[in-house]
């Protein structure tokens, strides 16, 4: 038992993260690592002195995310990780991840151990590909749709001109090629897009606790950006004080995406659409409004089916493959909410999601 000993405390003192031992009856700590001097850059000899400045620079919104966790581990309820945020002044937030061991001796004292990994390298990457693939899903939106209005004009006016305009010859074939341009491009556009969120969808969840509004913020900030290209008013709004949730951000963007595009599909130019995020006691309330033309009554209870008998081809001809919404919701499923639809013909739509809140 003792050459074990030997062997884990020679594997702690070399490890690149920080191993540590806390007594909570005593509050200190009773061994760490020199890995700590290395993330945390500070003095070994003095960890119970800089211990009250460390958890001052707990970022405020995981303070009582991290006491919600103690209780549990005191109860023996355990989590694989919790990831924390240390500030620091005039520098990004230092991310660290706990893996946990709650240990109760058998002289009743309560020994808390783990491992605290340095993540903000990993954190910063994903930050900026979640950034990325926002912006790329939200102007594959965008420009679906504005390339759809620009070719179904260029096959009706096309149409027209072959219908009302006599035109034989060499003129007659121009126009009947550039109709059927036009709709072979139309379906390039939406197969594009369509393929794009399906990709996504098939990519493994990966949730991680996020403050929801700066999440969606992006994708919304882009949407409202250009507006003027789509052609409607876009407004949303945010929670004014930070609310959690777990979310694999890319994935729900995507959901955020799809469900815009559908309201822009069915709006009017000049119509309005908003998105609201709201808290609630124990959820997330997200509502994506439309002014537009609304979904008739009968089609509702099949919105949400594989290949459904609900889709419609949009205002500018735009084609719908019946896999959307039901992708939305199975998105949505995944994430422990709920999605729901409101709609009124002549009035507009609602689409409401609802996801459990995560601890403060």
């Amino acid at each position: 038992m003792a050459e074990f000993g030997a062997v884990f405390t020679n594997q702690a003192e070399a490890s690149a993260h920080i191993q540590f031992i806390y007594d909570e009856a005593s509050g200190r700590v009773i061994y760490v690592n020199p890995a700590y001097e290395q993330v945390l850059y500070g003095s070994r000899e003095h960890v119970n002195e800089e211990l009250p400045d460390l958890l001052a620079r707990l970022h405020p919104d995981d303070k009582a995310y991290l006491a919600h966790y103690l209780k549990l581990w005191r109860r023996g309820q355990m989590p694989d990780e919790v990831e924390l945020r240390l500030q620091r002044p005039k520098q990004p937030d230092q991310w660290l991840c706990l893996t946990p061991h709650w240990e109760q001796t058998g002289a009743g004292t309560a020994l808390l151990a783990g491992t605290l990994r340095d993540i903000s390298v990993d954190k910063r990457y994903q930050q900026h590909a979640d950034a990325f693939n926002t912006r790329k899903n939200a102007t594959l939106e965008i420009l679906s749709h504005d390339l759809s209005s620009t070719f179904v004009m260029v096959q009706q006016i096309s149409s027209f001109l072959r219908e009302e305009v006599p035109v034989e010859g060499h003129a007659a074939d121009l126009l009947q090629a550039l109709e059927t341009t036009s709709q072979q491009s139309l379906h390039m556009i939406r197969e594009l897009v369509n393929i794009e969120f399906l990709e996504s969808a098939n990519i493994d969840l990966k949730r991680e606790r996020v403050e929801v509004g700066a999440a969606l913020d992006p994708a919304l900030e882009e949407l409202q950006r250009r507006q003027d290209l789509l052609g409607h008013r876009f407004e949303y709004e945010l929670p004014a004080e930070p609310v959690y949730a777990y979310l694999d951000v890319n994935k729900f963007t995507q959901v955020l995406n799809n469900l815009v595009g559908n309201a822009i599909k069915f709006t009017p130019d000049g119509g309005r659409i908003t998105v609201q995020v709201e808290p609630g006691p124990d959820f997330v309330r997200i509502r994506v409004m439309d002014k537009g033309i609304g979904i008739p009554a009968e089609l509702q209870p099949y919105l949400f089916e594989r290949f459904t008998k609900a889709r419609r081809v949009g205002l500018w001809g735009e084609e719908a493959t019946g896999l959307g919404l039901v992708l939305c919701k199975t998105i949505v499923d995944w994430h422990q909410g709920t999605i729901t639809v409101f709609s009124t013909e002549g009035q507009g739509t609602t689409f409401m999601i609802e996801l459990p809140r995560a601890s403060a």
